[in-house]
């Protein structure tokens, strides 16, 4: 972890409690309780938004049904239920206990009635998985095998049992609203989460914002091989945003890292 991270970390330990207004990012203007957007500026970052938060927000979402999946801290729930207004919803996925307890408390500082939050991970069928997270950084954890290991190897490193379900099997059975767009950040399970999901995807095609991660370069353009081959079979276009490139099979590596738009 570098210094700056380092000191960002420990901040929000420290302001874990601290209730305020955010003062920047997507999240600006609305209640959060922890991390450090009360301060003019943010220590590892300035205050100007990361291209993938520019595009997002450029998004028409109003009305819409949302999926949250992997919701960490909770920053993009309180954006999307601002977003979406009070015709629409939000459906936010999170295994992490912790975090998930966190988003709850920010989602009621709000008023936001149009939010559920669900403590359980998505994947490619039910079951459970051994979930690793730094203490002091749970945003940080992940049920992926490699960068499970990693986290592991860091002091403080904690893990849970988490309960894991597919997409299509927990829209039937919690009669939840089908997604017209997902954020889908989940730390190295994108392919089992949208394995799990294949109804949805072939019959209601919802708009996806992917995060692509891995434990290192290589994983991370396995990842991406097999991520976009699944998309593009099922006909959808990915953009990627860092690079602005609409992704093919000739090019899909450009997009190892940072995030797809797919549509």
């Amino acid at each position: 972890m570098g210094f700056k991270k380092a000191v960002a970390v420990n901040l929000s330990r420290l302001f874990k409690n601290h209730i305020y207004t955010s003062r920047h990012g997507l999240a600006k203007g609305l209640r959060r309780k922890g991390g450090l957007a009360f301060l003019p500026s943010f220590i590892p970052r300035s205050t100007e938004m990361f291209k993938e938060e520019v595009f997002i927000e450029a998004l028409d979402l109003s009305g819409k049904t949302v999926y949250d999946i992997g919701g960490d801290q909770g920053i993009y729930t309180l954006f999307f239920a601002r977003k979406v207004g009070e015709k629409g919803k939000v459906i936010t996925f999170e295994p992490n206990p912790v975090s998930q307890a966190h988003i709850v408390t920010n989602v009621e500082l709000n008023g936001f009635k149009h939010v559920e939050v669900f403590n359980v991970a998505l994947g490619e069928k039910p079951g459970k998985l051994t979930f690793a997270f730094p203490a002091k950084d749970p945003g940080r954890g992940s049920a992926d095998e490699l960068i499970r290991e990693q986290i592991l190897k860091e002091p403080g490193s904690r893990t849970t049992e988490v309960d894991v379900d597919a997409l299509d099997s927990l829209i039937s059975s919690a009669g939840l609203s089908k997604p017209d767009f997902a954020k889908i950040d989940v730390e190295g399970l994108e392919l089992k989460v949208l394995r799990g999901m294949p109804s949805t995807l072939q019959d209601h095609r919802p708009q996806l914002f992917i995060e692509i991660h891995g434990a290192d370069l290589d994983a991370k353009q396995k990842n991406i091989r097999e991520v976009a081959t699944f998309l593009l079979d099922l006909n959808y276009k990915i953009h990627h945003v860092e690079s602005n490139q609409e992704i093919t099979h000739s090019n899909m590596d450009e997009a190892r890292e940072g995030h797809i738009y797919c549509t």
